[in-house]
């Protein structure tokens, strides 16, 4: 189930006539609140009354309770004019949520409070769900031919990305497709479009040439999210006085002006995921390798490791530092982008390198083949339901695994090409 589903719940007031809070508490739905579309809770200016007490607040929605900590919500002053926790499942110790003030606000289960309606749905949905579980590639199959078929399926996804580097090679730089792959990985799937349009508008020629005019990192920072119009968007994730100093910044900056018409997904995004964040992040190990070159930062600086995997992906890892491109403001980047970017960017990008170089890269294929799973997807989790519970684990072991269901979800699964994916599989 997806927390949308809940606030469908939530605002058609699909509940029992009479409800009671977690703690035994009587409490009736005066009026459910305005569905939110920017930051903070789900539902906002609702009108709850609990036992004999009315609230008038925000209200928050998720398939757990723990999920209130797993967001951060307890750290974030913008939930704290919350006057109801609405869960689908409550399996935490305590019968109310702690805000970030300290305030406790009344926790409303839902699992039991759900009218006839709703719950022949989900009997309904659960059932199509369990006669879609069987798959004529994945199902009943043995754990030796599945994972090779997924190792198969995976060194193809590899070397797909390889080729299309190779393509964009023929039209830019090693330098720039890297750049552009960085920025791509800083976007996630909402918002990766976007960063990649910020550094295909600012490609790295440009920056460099701005840098010997005497750019500074700080003006660099200000471009990137002056421009693309993120500051002026959702600007709140930094201080005011960083804003204020960044708009400084840019407008007596004289490299570049003109704005790049971006249309910024930023709703339910979490401040540390934040593209803006990550931006500002980026601006200075960008700035730093504009003349000696981005690709060749990494390159030199895990290179001694080329036989050793492990000791290659934390040398990667260790060349994120934290940015204190403002000193009051220490960034960082999320061990989920890193990994993101060493598997998906550089780990090919570094293959081709090393085939137009060196003639050949077996060493690099070696680094991908033995990289560990990584944080399940949605895709992974889909795939996974045609799989019994030691094949899912075998297939989370290796991030070559992961990447094989990928390919054969993008491929095949999402496309409902079921005799196509067996005949490609058998022919192999």
């Amino acid at each position: 189930m997806e927390e949308r589903f809940l606030y469908h719940i939530w605002d058609e007031c699909h509940l029992t006539s009479e409800l009671s809070t977690v703690s035994g508490k009587a409490i009736k739905i005066i009026y459910q609140g305005q569905y939110n579309t920017g930051r903070g809770p789900d539902f906002k200016n609702a009108i709850i009354e609990i036992g004999n007490e009315q609230l008038r607040g925000d209200v928050e929605i998720h398939i757990k309770t723990q999920d209130w900590q797993a967001h951060n919500h307890h750290e974030d002053v913008y939930y704290n004019q919350v006057v109801l926790h609405v869960v689908m499942e409550h399996k935490a110790p305590y019968s109310q949520t702690i805000l970030e003030d300290g305030s406790l606000v009344e926790i409303l289960e839902l699992r039991n409070q759900l009218s006839q309606d709703i719950i022949k749905l989900l009997e309904n949905h659960d059932k199509s769900q369990r006669r879609s579980v069987y798959c004529d590639l994945l199902s009943a199959i043995d754990n030796d031919s599945l994972m090779l078929i997924l190792h198969r399926a995976g060194l193809r996804r590899f070397k797909s990305k390889i080729a299309r580097f190779n393509s964009a090679l023929s039209l830019s730089s090693f330098d720039q497709i890297f750049y552009e792959g960085i920025f791509e990985a800083l976007g996630y799937d909402k918002n990766k479009l976007n960063t990649i349009q910020i550094a295909q508008t600012l490609p790295l020629a440009k920056l460099k040439e701005y840098k010997a005019d005497g750019m500074s990192k700080q003006e660099l920072a200000s471009i990137y999210l002056c421009s693309s119009g993120i500051l002026k968007k959702n600007s709140a994730v930094i201080n005011e006085s960083l804003q204020k100093e960044l708009w400084s910044i840019y407008e007596i900056q004289a490299w570049y002006g003109t704005k790049i018409n971006i249309d910024w997904q930023l709703f339910r995004v979490r401040p540390h995921n934040h593209p803006l964040k990550r931006i500002l992040y980026i601006s200075e190990l960008v700035y730093n390798n504009l003349d000696s070159g981005l690709l060749r930062y990494f390159i030199e600086h895990t290179s001694a490791y080329l036989n050793e995997p492990k000791k290659h992906r934390t040398a990667f890892a260790h060349l994120w530092k934290e940015s204190l491109i403002f000193t009051d403001c220490p960034l960082s980047l999320g061990k989920s982008v890193i990994n993101n970017i060493y598997l998906n960017i550089y780990l090919p990008m570094l293959a081709l390198w090393m085939q137009k170089t060196a003639g050949e890269s077996s060493e690099v294929f070696n680094l991908y083949s033995q990289y560990p799973g990584l944080q399940t997807n949605h895709i992974t989790r889909f795939m996974y339901r045609y799989m019994n519970p030691e094949q899912s684990k075998l297939a989370e072991s290796k991030a070559i695994y992961q990447q094989g269901l990928i390919d054969i979800y993008q491929r095949f699964c999402n496309w409902h090409y079921c005799s196509e994916c067996l005949e490609r599989f058998r022919q192999n």
